[in-house]
């Protein structure tokens, strides 16, 4: 196939949307990354966009539109927070997944009865779906688990002969995908971070947004705060990123990865920029060729990182080694790339001592904990929070994360599944009395959570009913007693024995 280069005039833009029209693809540039497009309404045209990238068939699609009122076209309920979201950030780098009208077909979604849509804030972007008469699925334009485009030449490598044809414009503003914010349930979810950050959209709406245990759970495998003292490199369970059925793009499989092998450093600054010097220099020593990335700035990290890894790549890099950033804001956007490029193998560079107890596994393994909390229990939950980082454990905060008024089924129900899919070992949920949110959680299949209002229930709960989650009363356990419960729980072993049959009973409900 001869892939035609066109400019971003109007003319050429009208050339485009005729290839659109009539079943062809596209890749056109955005303020995001380059996206791939095709007609959304079309079957067969959406399956030649997953032939021609190499993408799994159950990894949804993002649909663009190039008006506001093109959401209600698509969604099957446009709610007063979808609507404020759009008024402060479309056109822009935000994607809502939102239910879905019968018009948008299978393929585009992954199957799910769920869409994303976007309306991007690229002129030419606009103008294409404008002139091509129908909104566009467009992943990012590269082949599937490679770093995403942000210039023409990105795209021109990857997709040339592939496709009808590409417009080469201007390189992409962010850097990094929209952000992908679930808004299906009663707390919104972000289920891809990007420029967009969870503080943001909860200024606008006025209440806590949530982060899918998915994304919180990768970028804490690279967090640096409660690191043990010393180098230890962490191998990611793949669980840690699979999710049975992904909403959004980037969640269940390797992405965004170069040809090099790629190594991230976490940790103090010093100790981190210390490590990689080292390992530099004994890389280089074999005869392996290096290449480091070292951001000062998220926004300027966000911009430059998937130009950066295929730039390692043209060059011959054998090795990438890369300094995490603080995951906050923008940070924990591109944290949430870096750590999927990887695959996981994170360096954790100094740190606060931390004994080796139970803060690991009989493995050697940092052992991950999910919190989650409404208002009543969210101070109680961060003073938890701060204790077992400081015994060495990795946090997957869930929220809430503040003390506006919120409903605690949602979040005992997050932590339940991220225990229960495996993306943390233990849990700890808060709430007023801790019922409430005990409850949630035992919800979900496979989940044991015990509430706890003594050091000896959090014993027992461990030695009779090896309870993965416990739960605490903001409003009728204080501070220090909280704290010897979870030393109690932590501290206990699972007697087995007649217990164990019990438990398998338990598990079979």
């Amino acid at each position: 196939m001869e892939t035609l280069i066109l400019t971003a005039s109007p003319e050429d833009i009208r050339k485009a949307a005729e290839i659109i029209a009539s079943g062809g693809l596209v890749a056109f540039p955005t303020e995001t990354v380059y996206g791939l497009g095709a007609n959304a309404l079309d079957p067969e045209a959406v399956g030649k966009v997953y032939r021609a990238k190499g993408r799994p068939s159950d990894n949804p699609m993002i649909v663009h539109i190039a008006f506001p009122d093109g959401l209600g076209e698509l969604a099957g309920q446009v709610t007063p927070d979808m609507e404020a979201l759009a008024a402060a950030f479309w056109p822009g780098p935000l994607t809502m997944v939102v239910p879905r009208k019968p018009v948008v077909p299978d393929v585009t979604t992954g199957g799910l009865d769920t869409v994303g849509v976007r309306l991007p804030e690229s002129e030419a972007a606009r103008m294409l779906i404008a002139a091509s008469g129908c909104p566009i699925a467009a992943p990012s334009a590269n082949l599937s688990g490679k770093p995403s485009p942000t210039r023409a030449e990105d795209v021109i490598a990857d997709m040339s002969g592939r496709i009808d044809a590409i417009i080469a414009g201007e390189p992409s503003r962010c850097g990094i995908e929209s952000t992908v914010v679930d808004m299906t349930g009663e707390v919104p979810v972000i289920l891809r971070p990007g420029v967009i950050t969870k503080e943001m959209l909860s200024e606008v709406l006025g209440k806590p947004v949530g982060v899918d245990p998915a994304v919180a759970g990768n970028v804490s495998r690279a967090d640096a705060q409660g690191s043990s003292a010393g180098t230890i490199t962490v191998h990611r369970d793949s669980s840690l990123t699979d999710t049975p059925v992904p909403k959004a793009p980037g969640m269940k499989y390797k992405h965004y990865a170069p040809d090099a092998e790629m190594k991230v450093f976490a940790g103090p600054e010093e100790a981190v920029r210390s490590a990689i010097k080292a390992e530099q220099a004994a890389l280089e020593a074999a005869g392996r060729k290096v290449r480091t990335l070292i951001y000062e700035d998220p926004a300027r990290a966000a911009r430059n990182f998937y130009t950066d890894l295929r730039c390692c790549d043209a060059e011959g890099a054998d090795v990438i080694l890369a300094a995490a950033l603080k995951a906050e804001g923008v940070g924990f956007s591109v944290m949430d790339r870096m750590v999927r490029s990887c695959g996981g193998n994170i360096v954790i560079a100094g740190g606060k001592p931390a004994a080796r107890g139970e803060a690991f596994d009989k493995g050697g393994r940092e052992m991950i904990v999910a919190m989650a909390a409404d208002h009543a229990g969210y101070e109680l939950k961060n003073a938890i929070k701060d204790h077992l980082r400081e015994k060495g454990f990795k946090i997957v905060d869930l929220g809430t994360n503040g003390p506006e008024s919120v409903d605690y089924p949602a979040y005992g129900k997050a932590c339940g599944e991220a225990v229960a899919s495996g993306k943390a070992d233990i849990g700890v949920v808060c709430c007023g009395s801790g019922i409430g949110i005990s409850i949630a959680a035992n919800k979900v299949h496979g989940v044991r959570c015990a509430l706890c209002t003594s050091e000896e229930m959090g014993r027992l709960c461990k030695e009779h009913n090896n309870a993965n989650i416990i739960a605490l009363g903001g409003r009728l356990t204080d501070k220090d007693l909280a704290l010897r419960i979870v030393d109690a729980w932590l501290g206990a072993e699972f007697m087995g024995g007649k217990h164990q049959r019990r438990i398998d009973q338990l598990d079979e409900i």
